[in-house]
């Protein structure tokens, strides 16, 4: 075989970032699969510009509840809808 140094090899290995244990089954995020189930609708795309500030605050936030961005954004529109009064019924866009 060759005659290639082991001990550089495993220098270099130990350098890799070790693995952590996955999460439990109680210690899940909220995912799109969670609003889906949840919300018993269908998830679309949702593509919209906002300010690098709101969107810092909004990835911080969600962070922070440990909640991806489609559930705060879902969170926020009911908060809204309670402060400023529900839009009527719409076939298909209401749950």
């Amino acid at each position: 075989m060759s005659d290639f140094d082991v001990s550089k090899l495993h220098k270099w290995i130990g350098k890799a970032k070790q693995i952590g244990e996955p999460p439990g089954p109680k210690e899940d995020r909220g995912t799109k699969s969670e609003t889906v189930v949840a919300r018993h609708e269908q998830v679309v795309q949702l593509n919209l510009r906002v300010g690098a500030l709101t969107k810092k605050r909004m990835k911080h936030l969600a962070a922070r509840d440990d909640i991806n961005l489609a559930t705060l954004l879902t969170r926020m529109v009911d908060l809204y809808e309670k402060q400023h009064g529900a839009l009527p019924d719409i076939k298909g866009t209401r749950r």
